[in-house]
């Protein structure tokens, strides 16, 4: 627990943090002598607040400084990216009008990857369970105009169904409410009457645009987002205030679109901060880039978890209201980031009919990759990297030494599954991880009418740099380019 600290200095240090899968970055600037620190330091997945902690009291370490110093901190994070990429949200109840309990099956009717030669296409898993969709009676039509009355019957049992049930965590959308939110108001008063536990978001105060189906799933994740982001920024505000003896310290959340939320704000609108640590490393990267001389980037942010990948267009990066993350849209406004799971922490696995797959599933930091030696039982893209002698057996300088023994003996089980040796299989392993990056890539370019040949690519985070050479050859953009501090943009955006 930090405790308070005293200092006669009367230094003003700004603070970046961005906490990704992996590790948590830290950028530190003195705004009286204009020196710039940067550090890293471990996430802690179990609770992300105490990896955020041990980053600043490491970076005041370095400055020779104190937690009175701090005059602002800003914060980039992928805590809740990372929880909807892995499939990880918490059980969601969803309420909606009567007669549309199919509304996230039916969805647009796409088909994210093409038929291709398959007879049959599965859907993705659904963000909600099919049988904890819950429906009432009542009718806006598309103007606002009530056709039919709510019916207080029917939200009364929805709501003690949820609760009977120990379903906490609830998003209303019903039909037409972006004209007339009345009905989703009177539900809300419903959940908070008889289900008082319950964390509720209604559409109409999340995306007040028409299209059912786009309303729903925005406000279903940032339902599904809410506990976790809210105990989240609580915590770390608390805690920041233990620095300074109950002095708040100013305390700003990246927003996706690459603005800023205070603490407060973001409890009450965590879907804004969804893509937070992707539009931190974009702002980062595209201000870096800018300072070069490139004013049309193409950002490639490789973290612990995923990949998120952007483009920068007259040195701004692009904005966009059609995002997803992973399976999820979200329809708010947002840096144009295409979020992957091909992070150094993405682990290696065999399908059923016996091909190699890579991610989206993370190992994260804990236990993280076999060759962390914190119990990690699968093989990373760290290992395969590990393996091939890519980077060193150490990181940070050497304050975590790898275990290259551990990751060889797992690369090696899997190479023997799939009748491969031991180096084949690890590079199989890179060249996955790199087509996925790339055609991430293509997503933010050719697919929006851009020529990637005009581009240059700029790669950063701690696994962004491995594989630049890979990249420039698969999707051909220009020329590449490198940050001084590779590991840091992300922190250094906020």
């Amino acid at each position: 627990m930090a405790t308070a600290q005293t200092s006669t200095s009367n230094r003003r240090i700004r603070v970046g943090i961005d906490t990704g899968g992996t590790f948590t970055d830290v950028v530190a600037f003195d705004e009286d002598t204009g020196e710039l620190v940067t550090t890293k330091t471990p996430s802690t997945p179990a609770n992300p607040a105490d990896g955020f902690i041990a980053g600043i009291e490491k970076i005041l370490g370095v400055l020779g400084a104190t937690g009175t110093d701090i005059t602002a901190v800003s914060h980039g994070t992928t805590v809740a990216t990372n929880k909807l990429l892995e499939g990880k949200a918490e059980r969601l109840g969803f309420i909606t009008t009567e007669g549309y309990e199919f509304m996230l099956e039916i969805a647009r009717q796409a088909v994210p990857d093409g038929y291709g030669n398959s007879y049959f296409w599965v859907k993705p898993p659904r963000i909600v369970e099919a049988d904890h969709v819950r429906t009432i009676g009542g009718r806006m039509d598309f103007e606002g105009n009530e056709l039919r009355p709510f019916d207080e019957a029917d939200a009364v049992a929805a709501a003690r169904w949820f609760r009977e049930r120990g379903i906490t965590t609830i998003g209303v959308c019903l039909l037409h409410s972006y004209a007339n939110d009345t009905h989703e108001l009177a539900m809300r008063e419903v959940l908070r009457r008889e289900h008082p536990e319950a964390v509720v978001s209604i559409s109409s105060q999340v995306l007040r645009e028409y299209r059912e189906y786009e309303r729903s799933m925005t406000t279903l994740v940032d339902a599904a987002v809410k506990p976790n982001v809210s105990r989240y920024v609580r915590n770390i505000h608390e805690r920041l205030d233990g620095f300074t003896g109950g002095r708040p310290i100013p305390f700003y959340v990246m927003k996706s679109n690459g603005g800023v939320l205070s603490a407060d704000e973001v409890v009450h609108q965590p879907i804004t901060t969804v893509l937070s640590g992707p539009a931190a490393g974009a702002l980062g990267a595209a201000l870096i880039a800018r300072r070069a001389g490139f004013d049309r980037v193409l950002t490639c942010d490789g973290g612990g978890t995923s990949t998120d990948v952007s483009v920068v267009l007259d040195g701004e990066p692009t904005l966009t209201t059609e995002g997803t993350v992973g399976a999820y849209p979200s329809k708010i406004p947002m840096i144009d980031v295409v979020t992957v799971g091909a992070g150094g922490g993405s682990i290696a696995w065999v399908t059923p009919e016996g091909t190699l797959k890579v991610g989206p599933q993370s190992a994260g930091a804990d236990p993280g990759p076999l060759c962390y030696g914190k119990g990690g039982t699968e093989p990373t893209i760290t290992d395969a990297h590990v393996v091939l002698g890519r980077i060193p057996p150490h990181l940070l300088g050497g304050e975590i030494p790898l275990d290259v023994d551990a990751a060889r003996a797992g690369i090696r089980d899997l190479a023997a599954r799939l009748g491969l040796d031991e180096e084949r299989c690890a590079t199989g392993i890179l060249e996955i991880s790199a087509w996925n990056q790339a055609n991430a890539l293509r997503q933010v370019s050719v697919k929006r009418g851009l020529d990637v040949r005009d581009f240059m690519l700029t790669t950063f985070g701690g696994s962004g740099s491995l594989l630049p050479c890979r990249l420039l050859a698969i999707p051909h953009p220009a020329r590449g380019v490198g940050p001084p501090n590779p590991r840091n943009p992300a922190a250094f955006g906020p």
